[in-house]
């Protein structure tokens, strides 16, 4: 390895003339990447009703409303208007309102009223529409700004799951510019703070800022990825790969303290951090990876993008940071201060003279954290999403006020069978929750021939040989009711067809969302633990070293996961999910870091003083890293405006926080305790032999100190 890093340094130009053409490649490539917000396109296609909706999309063309349309102010003739200028628009696909459902040549009064109030509140008319999937805030923007030509118009209210998807895709570049800014000024501050240069942390994060293109612009192989991978993953990169940077930067000041040849230093520094960083890289790709073992497909993409940003990140560390550090050498010697932190001695005492109360606080807090973390409450849908203070929350709102909350789900069934139709339709219309049903019974009759019933009505009913029925029922969009109403409608259909009927809805995917991240949970924690006990394993040549690490940052991560059954918290599941893999990942980083010194300074003396001031050289780089990782996801916390992407910036800082906690106070403990089983299952270990007495164990916290 040193021969090839001295290669590497010598060739330093043509290494940056590649990083640099690689970058400029990839930054043409980012902006070709398509985002999509929508969380039913991740369902595995073995559920159901993921394949309910791709056959229902072939077979009809469209989906079932997803926007909803409330217009206050204006007249009959101006809202049939509107209805018809929005069936003109390229983006929507379909539209309903009052004039669909009932003869407007005839008067009002004597009309179904129930119909018209589900229609038309005094004071406005509600339109239902489906948009296309390529409909976003523009398309949003303009049907608002038609609705408000019109004359008489006082207020216009836009819903639904489209508009909601097209809102979190319109604030994502808003967003990822305040989550970059908040880091990069982290970033610049605590690796100022610690480090020996004003031009170290700029250094790294152009370093750093080259690997986050790197990964960004190689994901136009994938095609698409979702909007919630498109937010967390670059500052999670950037977070996670300045562990890397650290432990270059340090071994290259130990080093220039041995030597003035600063050729020397950097071939020596790249050496001695290869084998940390490729350990630490390798355990955080292996994490991240992890996340692909779930069903639910958003695992895949949000897994591959992160364990792609860490093999950008190693590569970049590795390679070009020696080059680009060793270029400025001058500029760097020229900016140099004293440290401001100078030691950590008085840190490593506190950690060793209240290690046994962490301990114990740690033991009996495990059973229950790990109860509490199995009983989140959760949300699933994009509506979950949405600020509070938003447009479209604030619109949805005001629609639910005037008409009440509502979804709309398509029942598509064999044409042709109209007594089980019929039936079917009657048993929907008896449920309480039901607000209307709608199929070619209804709007025709099941007696008349189709070519003779309204063209455009009957295409949206009668099908490829299927028969659709379309049920609005008034439900909140993601509540207990919702769910147990899928079982209903589903055990109704089953009755009358077997299984040869297919249900779509929003809530529909989202009770299968549910089902399947259930199992994903588990699925997600067993195989990040057994992929990250194998590198563990393979690196340091035991088997006991593993389960202790693992043991400590897994009682962190069900403390930190129990927290918001405590507060009473609902959680978007993604999130929850997430943290699993970055806090294992990340803190198996930092647990490296300290067990790697530990080993070392094990072989040279006795276990108390080892824990003891292992702490102590290890601390710099360790709460370097953490604190950027908790400050900068504190940060990301307090000013994004995605709800979801805010519950992860505060899971993933008190994670942080708690395993550093645990890596400080507890690791150092549990080595101590377990020296002998460690000694035992670890190949060629080489710990000094300790003599047994109280000489020991008097003289090695004198020796610490």
């Amino acid at each position: 390895m040193e021969k090839l890093f001295r290669g590497v340094l010598r060739h330093r130009v043509v290494v940056l003339c590649a990083f640099l053409a690689l970058t400029l490649v990839n930054l043409a490539c980012i902006p070709r990447v398509v985002i999509d917000a929508n969380m039913s396109d991740y369902l595995p296609t073995s559920a159901k009703s993921s394949q309910d909706l791709t056959l229902m999309k072939g077979v009809y063309g469209n989906d079932i409303p997803d926007a909803r349309v409330y217009v206050t102010g204006i007249s009959q003739p101006e809202a049939e208007r509107f209805a018809d200028e929005l069936k003109d628009e390229d983006a929507v696909v379909s539209v309903s309102w009052l004039g669909s459902q009932v003869n407007l040549d005839e008067p009002m009064e004597v009309q179904d009223q129930d119909t018209i109030k589900d229609w038309y509140d005094g004071d406005g008319y509600l339109f239902q529409a489906v948009l296309s999937s390529k409909a976003d805030q523009a398309e949003v923007d303009h049907i608002r700004a038609i609705a408000q030509g019109l004359d008489g118009a006082q207020g216009v209210y836009i819903d639904g799951s489209a508009v909601s998807d097209a809102a979190n895709l319109a604030s994502i570049n808003t967003d990822m510019t305040k989550i970059m800014a908040i880091a990069v000024v982290v970033v610049f501050l605590i690796v100022m703070l610690n480090t020996t240069s004003y031009l170290h942390p700029v250094v790294m994060l152009l370093t750093i800022g080259i690997a986050i293109v790197l990964n960004m612009g190689t994901n136009i192989f994938r095609g698409t990825i979702s909007s919630i991978t498109q937010l967390v993953a670059s500052v999670l990169q950037l977070a996670v790969s300045m562990d890397y940077s650290i432990v270059l930067l340090t071994n290259f000041g130990r080093c220039r303290e041995n030597t003035d040849d600063q050729f020397e230093a950097m071939v020596e520094a790249m050496t001695k951090s290869f084998p940390v960083i490729l350990s630490s890289a390798a355990v955080t790709f292996f994490g991240f990876l992890s996340l692909a073992a779930m069903q639910f497909l958003i695992g895949a993409d949000m897994g591959i993008a992160l364990a792609k940003g860490i093999v950008c990140s190693f590569f970049s560390i590795t390679l070009l940071m020696p080059c680009v550090l060793y270029m400025m050498r001058n500029l760097v010697e020229r900016t140099t201060h004293r440290p401001f932190i100078k030691s950590f001695k008085r840190m490593s005492l506190v950690c060793h003279r209240f290690a046994v109360p962490a301990l114990v606080i740690a033991l009996v807090c495990t059973v229950p954290a790990l109860l509490a973390s199995s009983s989140v409450s959760f949300t699933y849908g994009s509506s979950s999403n949405i600020s509070a203070t938003s447009q479209v929350k604030l619109d949805g709102d005001v629609i639910d006020k005037a008409f009440g909350e509502s979804q709309t789900w398509a029942i598509m069934v064999p044409e042709g069978r109209w007594s089980d139709e019929n039936a079917l339709v009657d048993d929907l219309k008896g449920l309480p929750t039901t607000k209307s049903v709608l199929s070619y019974g209804t709007v025709a009759s099941s007696a008349l021939p189709s070519e003779l019933g309204d063209e455009s009505e009957v295409k949206q009913l009668l099908s490829g040989g299927f028969s659709r029925i379309v049920l609005t029922s008034k439900i909140p969009d993601e509540s207990k009711g919702a769910f147990d109403l899928v079982d209903t409608v589903r055990r109704i259909c089953s009755e009358h067809y077997g299984d040869d009927y297919h249900l779509v809805g929003n809530a529909v995917s989202y009770y299968d969302i549910r089902s399947v991240t259930t199992s994903d949970n588990l699925t997600v924690k067993l195989a990040s633990m057994l992929a990250i006990g194998a590198v563990l394993l393979v690196m340091f040549k035991s088997v006991s070293i593993p389960v202790l690490l693992i043991a400590a940052i897994e009682v962190s991560i069900w403390i930190n996961e129990a927290v918001p059954y405590f507060t009473g918290e609902t959680i978007n599941f993604v999130a929850f999910l997430v943290i699993d893999a970055v806090q294992l990942g990340a803190a198996v980083d930092y647990a490296i870091i300290y067990t790697e010194e530990y080993l070392a300074r094990r072989r040279r003396m006795g276990k108390r003083e080892a824990s003891v001031t292992a702490i102590e050289h290890t601390a710099q780089p360790i709460m370097t890293s953490s604190s950027i990782l908790i400050l900068a996801c504190l940060g990301i916390y307090l000013s994004v405006s995605s709800p979801m992407i805010s519950q992860v910036g505060m899971l993933i800082a008190r994670g942080a926080l708690i395993s550093v906690v645990e890596i400080f106070f507890v690791l150092p403990l549990l080595f101590e305790v377990f020296d002998w089983v460690v000694r035992h299952t670890s190949y060629k270990i080489g710990f000094l032999v300790e003599d047994k007495g109280p000489k020991d164990a008097d003289q090695a916290p004198e020796a610490a100190r």
